[in-house]
C-alpha cells in the first residue's frame, strides 16, 4: 500500500461518522486499492471505486451499485449504528463463509449475510425505502446454514420472495 493510500484511509477513520448521521455516501477514486472483480467498496461511509470516472458516475446517479453500497450502510446502521460492530461482525462471516470456499467460488465474500441481502436488492432501487426499519434481512441469512445458504444463492430468490409465497 503506498503512503498516501495510508494518508487518505487514516483522513477518513479521522473524521469518521455515526451511520445514522449519514444521508448519502461520497465516492471517491482510488486507484490500485480494489481486487479484479470490484467495482466499490464501502468504507467508514463512502464508497470507494478505483476509476475518477466511476466515482462521478457514482456520485451523479442512483443505479444498483450506489444502492448495494447504502444497503451496507443501512446494515451498519442496523448493528448497533457502528462502523467497528458492522466491520467486525462482516470479518466473522467472512471467516466462517470461507469454509465452504470449495463448494462456492469466493465464499467468504458471496455467502456473507451482509452481501446477501445488498445482492438480493441491489436492483431494487426502492428497497430502501419500502424497508423504514432499514437493511435488516441479513439476520435471516446469518441464522442459515453455510450450506442453504449455497442453495439459496443458486435458486436465485430472495428471502422477500420466499416469505411473501402464497401458504
Amino acid at each position: 500500500m503506498k503512503l498516501r493510500h495510508l494518508w487518505f484511509f487514516m483522513r477518513i477513520i479521522w473524521r469518521v461518522r455515526r451511520p445514522s448521521k449519514i444521508a448519502d455516501m461520497p465516492a471517491e477514486a482510488v486507484p490500485g486499492i480494489l481486487r479484479n472483480g470490484y467495482a466499490a467498496v464501502t468504507f467508514f461511509g463512502h464508497i470507494l471505486t478505483s476509476s475518477k470516472k466511476d466515482a462521478w458516475s457514482l456520485n451523479k446517479q442512483f443505479d444498483a451499485l450506489k444502492n448495494h453500497e447504502m444497503i451496507h450502510l443501512r446494515q451498519a446502521q442496523s448493528t448497533a449504528d457502528s462502523w467497528v460492530v458492522f466491520y467486525t461482525m462482516y470479518f466473522r462471516f467472512w471467516l466462517h463463509a470461507r469454509r465452504a470456499r470449495h463448494k462456492y467460488p469466493n465464499a467468504g465474500y458471496h455467502l456473507n449475510p451482509f452481501e446477501m441481502e445488498a445482492y438480493c436488492h441491489m436492483h431494487n432501487l426502492h428497497y430502501l425505502d419500502q424497508n423504514k426499519n432499514g437493511a435488516t434481512e441479513w439476520r435471516y441469512y446469518a441464522r442459515m446454514t453455510l450450506d442453504e445458504r449455497i442453495a439459496f444463492l443458486r435458486n436465485g430468490r430472495s428471502v422477500i420472495e420466499i416469505q411473501n409465497k402464497p401458504k
